[in-house]
């Protein structure tokens, strides 16, 4: 049994801004409207489900609340970004350009880009280790996560959870 939390249509969604480092509209600062999806495969509970959407939406929910509304970067090398925090604010400097923005609107996330490949490797861990943190996995056989970053860039991962439940 597959289930699916939507996207768009489950409003999960979040706006970002972050800038890549290089040429083009990407090297400077820009919004992205993202929106995640996911699709779990696994077998029923006695309870008739495979797992309580509505603690999975929540759950996805939590971490696009995390991200919404912020100047993302990631742990870019230093000399392609440099990244100064001082008390109130953060110091960006890429692209020959310097950005200064106040600190409580900048994460860094753990990952080495911002891409739609690296964001949604980023979404598929803490979403799949909050899922085994919460539920009973050993009915679970995979997770895929669906990242959409708008603009028709996709990018999904699917990690495999229970092997023996498999169907061939």
């Amino acid at each position: 049994m597959k289930i699916k939390i939507g996207g768009a249509e489950a409003k999960v969604v979040f706006e970002v801004c972050h800038l890549v480092p290089g040429n083009g509209k990407c090297g400077r600062l820009h919004p992205h409207f993202n929106k995640v999806s996911v699709v779990i495969d696994g077998n029923l509970s006695s309870k008739r489900r495979v797992l309580h959407l509505y603690k999975l939406k929540y759950m996805i929910l939590e971490i696009c609340n995390e991200l919404d509304g912020k100047v993302l970067l990631a742990q870019y090398p230093e000399n392609i970004m440099h990244v100064e925090r001082n008390i109130n604010s953060v110091k960006v400097s890429v692209n020959g350009k310097t950005y200064s923005l106040p600190e409580e609107d900048v994460m860094q996330l753990p990952i080495s880009s911002l891409n739609t490949e690296d964001m949604c490797l980023y979404f598929s861990d803490r979403i799949i280790r909050n899922i085994k943190d919460e539920f009973d996995i050993s009915r679970i056989n995979w997770v895929e996560v669906i990242f959409d970053e708008g603009h028709g860039q996709i990018a999904a991962n699917r990690v495999i959870l229970n092997k023996d439940n498999q169907v061939p």
